[in-house]
């Protein structure tokens, strides 16, 4: 019998919450954490470059309101990902 080495172990999938994904939307929500993302939109731009727009619940943006440049700015360092937060606009009828 030949004896294992380091290469011939059988690799295991990765759990959904070890991957990158997982963290940086785990980390998306901790730092929005007073409210909630009602919603997310990745945006391609013609020189192929991605921006997230994450929509955030409407009841909280008087308080958050002055508080989203830094929420870009924390997401950016961490994560190197372009990011716009926004309030959904609501119609009345």
């Amino acid at each position: 019998m030949a004896k294992p080495t380091r290469t011939s172990r059988a690799k295991q999938m990765r759990p959904r919450s070890r991957t990158l994904t997982s963290v940086h939307e785990k980390l998306l929500e901790d730092l929005v954490y007073p409210t909630e993302i009602t919603g997310k939109r990745t945006r391609v731009q013609t020189d192929q470059k991605k921006i997230i727009k994450v929509f955030l619940d409407a009841k909280d943006s008087t308080s958050l309101e002055y508080k989203l440049d830094t929420f870009v700015a924390v997401y950016r360092r961490l994560t190197g990902k372009e990011v716009v937060f926004e309030f959904p606009a609501h119609h009345a009828e």
